[in-house]
Protein backbone atom coordinates (compact mmCIF):
# COMPACT_ATOMS: atom_id res chain seq x y z
CA UNK A 1 0.00 0.00 0.00
CA UNK A 2 1.09 3.63 -0.47
CA UNK A 3 1.73 5.83 2.60
CA UNK A 4 -0.88 7.75 4.14
CA UNK A 5 1.77 10.58 2.52
CA UNK A 6 1.54 9.15 -0.56
CA UNK A 7 -2.23 9.47 -0.80
CA UNK A 8 -3.15 12.89 0.67
CA UNK A 9 -2.94 15.92 -2.00
CA UNK A 10 -1.23 18.72 0.20
CA UNK A 11 -0.92 21.26 -3.00
CA UNK A 12 -4.19 22.35 -2.42
CA UNK A 13 -5.65 25.45 -4.00
CA UNK A 14 -7.38 27.96 -2.08
CA UNK A 15 -10.71 27.27 -2.97
CA UNK A 16 -10.43 23.98 -1.59
CA UNK A 17 -10.07 25.75 1.75
CA UNK A 18 -12.71 28.13 1.01
CA UNK A 19 -15.63 25.60 1.14
CA UNK A 20 -14.60 25.46 4.78
CA UNK A 21 -14.40 28.87 5.97
CA UNK A 22 -17.08 29.35 8.50
CA UNK A 23 -20.10 31.45 6.91
CA UNK A 24 -20.93 34.69 8.31
CA UNK A 25 -18.06 35.10 10.70
CA UNK A 26 -16.43 38.15 11.64
CA UNK A 27 -13.06 36.77 11.70
CA UNK A 28 -11.85 35.98 8.12
CA UNK A 29 -9.12 34.11 7.42
CA UNK A 30 -7.27 33.87 3.72
CA UNK A 31 -7.73 30.91 2.35
CA UNK A 32 -4.21 31.54 0.38
CA UNK A 33 -2.67 31.26 4.08
CA UNK A 34 -4.10 27.97 4.98
CA UNK A 35 -2.41 24.70 3.95
CA UNK A 36 -2.50 21.12 4.96
CA UNK A 37 0.74 19.02 5.94
CA UNK A 38 1.53 14.89 6.47
CA UNK A 39 3.91 13.69 8.70
CA UNK A 40 4.64 10.15 9.53
CA UNK A 41 6.41 8.37 12.40
CA UNK A 42 9.55 10.64 13.69
CA UNK A 43 8.63 13.62 11.55
CA UNK A 44 6.07 14.06 14.12
CA UNK A 45 8.57 15.25 17.03
CA UNK A 46 8.85 18.58 15.15
CA UNK A 47 5.31 19.71 15.85
CA UNK A 48 4.14 21.75 19.06
CA UNK A 49 1.47 19.70 19.73
CA UNK A 50 2.12 15.98 20.64
CA UNK A 51 0.62 13.49 18.37
CA UNK A 52 -0.82 9.79 18.72
CA UNK A 53 -0.92 7.03 16.24
CA UNK A 54 1.66 6.68 13.32
CA UNK A 55 0.49 9.20 10.84
CA UNK A 56 -0.77 12.92 11.55
CA UNK A 57 -2.47 15.34 8.87
CA UNK A 58 -1.69 19.36 10.08
CA UNK A 59 -3.98 22.07 9.00
CA UNK A 60 -1.85 24.90 9.41
CA UNK A 61 -2.65 29.02 8.73
CA UNK A 62 0.32 31.47 8.41
CA UNK A 63 2.35 28.65 8.37
CA UNK A 64 1.74 27.82 12.36
CA UNK A 65 -0.11 24.70 13.86
CA UNK A 66 -3.99 25.27 14.00
CA UNK A 67 -4.95 21.41 14.00
CA UNK A 68 -4.58 17.68 13.84
CA UNK A 69 -6.20 14.84 13.26
CA UNK A 70 -3.50 11.65 13.98
CA UNK A 71 -4.31 8.19 12.48
CA UNK A 72 -2.85 4.63 13.11
CA UNK A 73 -2.68 2.68 9.73
CA UNK A 74 -2.71 -1.19 10.49
CA UNK A 75 -3.05 -2.94 7.83
CA UNK A 76 -6.31 -2.18 5.60
CA UNK A 77 -8.08 -0.43 8.60
CA UNK A 78 -7.70 3.50 8.84
CA UNK A 79 -8.38 4.37 12.93
CA UNK A 80 -8.46 8.30 13.81
CA UNK A 81 -6.65 8.47 17.20
CA UNK A 82 -6.68 12.23 17.87
CA UNK A 83 -8.41 14.99 17.06
CA UNK A 84 -7.76 18.47 18.15
CA UNK A 85 -6.55 22.08 17.73
CA UNK A 86 -3.03 23.03 18.51
CA UNK A 87 -1.61 25.08 21.13
CA UNK A 88 -0.52 27.83 18.71
CA UNK A 89 -1.02 31.29 17.67
CA UNK A 90 -3.54 30.73 15.18
CA UNK A 91 -5.12 28.00 16.89
CA UNK A 92 -7.77 30.36 17.95
CA UNK A 93 -8.29 31.79 14.38
CA UNK A 94 -8.87 28.44 13.15
CA UNK A 95 -11.29 27.21 15.15
CA UNK A 96 -13.42 30.10 15.45
CA UNK A 97 -13.19 30.81 11.67
CA UNK A 98 -12.57 27.54 9.82
CA UNK A 99 -14.49 24.40 10.18
CA UNK A 100 -11.58 22.11 10.19
CA UNK A 101 -13.46 18.95 11.66
CA UNK A 102 -15.14 19.10 7.99
CA UNK A 103 -12.27 19.54 6.55
CA UNK A 104 -10.62 16.71 8.01
CA UNK A 105 -13.60 14.34 7.10
CA UNK A 106 -13.09 15.21 3.58
CA UNK A 107 -9.50 14.58 3.75
CA UNK A 108 -10.51 10.84 5.41
CA UNK A 109 -12.65 10.66 2.93
CA UNK A 110 -10.16 10.59 0.14
CA UNK A 111 -7.35 8.80 1.78
CA UNK A 112 -9.43 5.80 1.95
CA UNK A 113 -11.16 6.12 -1.38
CA UNK A 114 -8.01 6.96 -3.02
CA UNK A 115 -7.68 4.16 -6.00
CA UNK A 116 -4.36 3.25 -4.55
CA UNK A 117 -5.56 2.78 -1.19
CA UNK A 118 -6.06 -0.74 0.50
CA UNK A 119 -7.80 0.33 3.76
CA UNK A 120 -11.46 -1.11 4.06
CA UNK A 121 -12.18 0.38 7.44
CA UNK A 122 -12.21 3.55 9.05
CA UNK A 123 -12.44 3.13 12.76
CA UNK A 124 -11.97 5.32 15.92
CA UNK A 125 -11.66 4.40 19.47
CA UNK A 126 -14.66 4.79 22.11
CA UNK A 127 -15.01 8.37 23.65
CA UNK A 128 -13.19 6.78 26.83
CA UNK A 129 -10.29 4.99 24.77
CA UNK A 130 -9.33 8.17 23.05
CA UNK A 131 -6.10 9.31 24.90
CA UNK A 132 -7.04 13.03 26.76
CA UNK A 133 -9.61 13.95 25.56
CA UNK A 134 -11.60 13.57 28.85
CA UNK A 135 -8.12 15.07 30.26
CA UNK A 136 -9.01 18.12 27.80
CA UNK A 137 -12.52 18.36 29.99
CA UNK A 138 -14.37 20.66 27.30
CA UNK A 139 -17.89 19.05 25.37
CA UNK A 140 -16.45 21.31 22.39
CA UNK A 141 -13.51 18.22 22.13
CA UNK A 142 -16.15 15.62 22.55
CA UNK A 143 -18.42 17.52 20.05
CA UNK A 144 -15.79 17.39 17.22
CA UNK A 145 -15.32 13.51 18.04
CA UNK A 146 -18.88 12.95 17.20
CA UNK A 147 -19.22 15.83 14.38
CA UNK A 148 -16.32 13.55 12.75
CA UNK A 149 -17.62 10.17 13.49
CA UNK A 150 -21.04 11.72 11.94
CA UNK A 151 -19.36 13.02 8.88
CA UNK A 152 -17.51 9.51 8.12
CA UNK A 153 -20.94 7.84 8.92
CA UNK A 154 -19.38 5.43 11.47
CA UNK A 155 -21.32 3.72 13.54
CA UNK A 156 -20.74 1.91 17.21
CA UNK A 157 -20.20 -1.45 17.28
CA UNK A 158 -20.54 -2.76 21.08
CA UNK A 159 -18.94 -5.76 19.85
CA UNK A 160 -15.56 -3.95 19.08
CA UNK A 161 -16.55 -1.31 21.59
CA UNK A 162 -15.05 1.36 18.67
CA UNK A 163 -16.90 3.26 16.14
CA UNK A 164 -16.84 2.00 12.46
CA UNK A 165 -17.25 1.59 8.74
CA UNK A 166 -16.71 -0.49 5.82
CA UNK A 167 -15.21 1.15 2.79
CA UNK A 168 -15.41 -1.35 0.64
CA UNK A 169 -18.61 -3.69 -0.45
CA UNK A 170 -18.22 -7.07 0.18
CA UNK A 171 -18.56 -9.18 -3.19
CA UNK A 172 -21.82 -11.39 -3.53
CA UNK A 173 -21.76 -14.51 -5.87
CA UNK A 174 -25.19 -14.57 -7.54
Amino acid sequence: MESIKEIVNTNLPPDYYEKFLRPNNKLILDPKRIDLVVFCGNEREILKTPTNGDSSLLLRYKGKEGAVLSMETVTEELSIVQLQGSKSSVSYQVSTGFLWVRLFGDQVKKIVFDPQSEFERISMPHFEKIVGLYDSGTDAALGRYQQLANILGLRFSNQEWKFIKETREPLFNG
